[in-house]
C-alpha cells in the first residue's frame, strides 16, 4: 500500500464481485471509508487523501450495486453488504482498521463493528442511517427511478444545504451511474431488504460507543436529521452537528471534518 502509485481507483477480485477501489497513503495506521446509498468512493473526494496526509493508509470502495463494482448485491441486506467488505479488508490485506461510513454505510460500518469487534479500532459516523432517525423515502425513490441529469441534479442538490457547493463531476459520475443497466433493480434490492437487528441481537444504535465513537451531522440535513440534544450522551461517543451543512457535510465543511476525524485518529 503506497501513495502515489495508488491514487488512482484500481479494481479488485473481492469472493468473484470485481470491485473498484482505492488506496492512498503510507504507514500508520489504516482507515476503511464506505459510502451510502447511491454512492462511491468518491463521496470521500474532499477527505481520503487529507487523511492520508495525516499519516495514514486510506481506503475507500465503491459497494457492490454503486460505482463501477459488480452489481451483483446478493440479497441486499445490510449483512450481505458488510460481508464483502470483510473480504474485501482480506484482499487487501487489512487486519484491523478505523473506519468511516456515510449514511447508509455508517450503519453497515455499525454492523461490521457488531459482527467482528476486534477489526474495529474506531468509528466516523457521517450522518448515519441506522440510528432511528426517519429517512427520506422520496429521495431514496427518486434516486431509484432517475436517469437523466435533469432528474438526477435536484435529488442530489438536496444532499446540500446549499446546492450551489455540489461538485459538477459529482453529478456527471452519478448520471453515468444510472445509466448502467442493472443499476435501478440493485438499488431497489438494497432500498427493500429488511434489517432486523444485528447478528449478537442488538440495535444498531447500542453499537456506537463499543468502540470510540465520532458521530457528524450537518444540522440541515434533509435525509436524515440529527438526533437531539444529548440522545447518544454516553461514554465514548462525540456528536458534532455543523451549523450550514446538509447531507453531505464532508464536502461542504470538509476542513473541519478533517480534523475531528483526524481528532479521533490521533486519540
Amino acid at each position: 500500500m503506497t501513495g502515489a502509485a495508488m491514487a488512482q481507483p484500481q479494481f479488485i477480485d473481492v469472493g468473484g464481485r470485481r470491485i473498484r477501489h482505492r488506496l492512498m497513503g503510507d504507514g500508520g495506521d489504516v482507515v476503511v471509508m464506505v459510502h451510502g446509498f447511491g454512492g462511491s468512493l468518491e463521496t470521500w473526494e474532499a477527505n481520503q487523501a487529507a487523511i492520508a496526509a495525516a499519516g495514514h493508509v486510506v481506503a475507500a470502495l465503491d459497494l457492490p450495486g454503486h460505482g463501477e463494482s459488480s452489481l451483483d448485491v446478493g440479497t441486499g441486506s445490510l449483512d450481505d453488504l458488510a460481508a464483502v467488505v470483510r473480504e474485501y479488508l482480506d484482499a487487501v490485506g487489512i487486519r484491523r482498521a478505523h473506519f468511516v461510513g456515510h449514511s447508509m454505510g455508517a450503519a453497515l460500518c455499525l454492523a461490521l463493528t457488531d459482527h467482528d469487534p476486534a477489526r474495529v479500532r474506531s468509528l466516523t459516523l457521517v450522518g448515519p442511517a441506522g440510528l432511528g432517525q426517519k429517512i427520506n423515502a422520496d429521495f431514496i425513490r427518486g434516486l431509484i427511478a432517475a436517469r437523466t441529469r435533469e432528474e438526477i441534479a435536484p435529488l442530489l442538490g438536496m444532499l446540500f444545504a446549499n446546492p450551489g457547493r455540489m461538485p459538477e463531476d459529482l453529478l456527471q459520475r452519478a448520471t453515468a451511474y444510472k445509466q448502467r443497466e442493472g443499476v435501478a433493480e440493485a438499488l431497489t434490492k438494497i432500498a427493500t431488504s429488511r434489517y432486523a437487528g444485528t447478528p449478537s441481537g442488538r440495535q444498531l444504535r447500542e453499537v456506537a460507543g463499543t468502540v470510540p465513537t465520532l458521530m457528524i451531522w450537518g444540522l440541515e440535513d434533509r435525509m436524515i436529521p440529527p438526533p437531539a440534544p444529548g440522545e447518544f450522551a454516553r461514554a465514548n461517543v462525540l456528536v458534532r452537528v455543523l451549523p450550514h451543512c446538509g447531507h453531505m457535510v464532508q464536502f461542504e465543511a470538509a476542513e473541519e471534518v478533517n480534523r475531528l476525524m483526524a481528532d479521533l485518529l490521533r486519540s
